[in-house]
């Protein structure tokens, strides 16, 4: 049985579970840690103050394909 005091562990190790991911105790402990940094840096990001003017550029789209394709290079 595992001490699952940490919430973070707790969550990684079921999710291991139900995942049917062999995980040993150091892996797991492993990936806790960087999913803590994780949700850190998403709670500085969501704390940040944004206005409206603050909003992303349009997302990216890619060109669409040409209707022919490019000359082969020549040797």
């Amino acid at each position: 049985m595992h001490d699952d005091s940490d919430p973070t562990l707790a969550y990684v190790r079921s999710a291991a579970r139900l995942l049917a991911l062999p995980l040993s105790d150091a892996q797991a402990a492993r990936v806790a840690t960087h999913l803590a940094r994780t949700a850190t840096l998403a709670l500085l990001l969501d704390a940040a103050p944004l206005a409206v003017h603050h909003e992303p550029a349009q997302l990216y789209e890619p060109a669409p394909f040409p209707d022919v394709d490019p000359p082969a290079p020549q040797r």
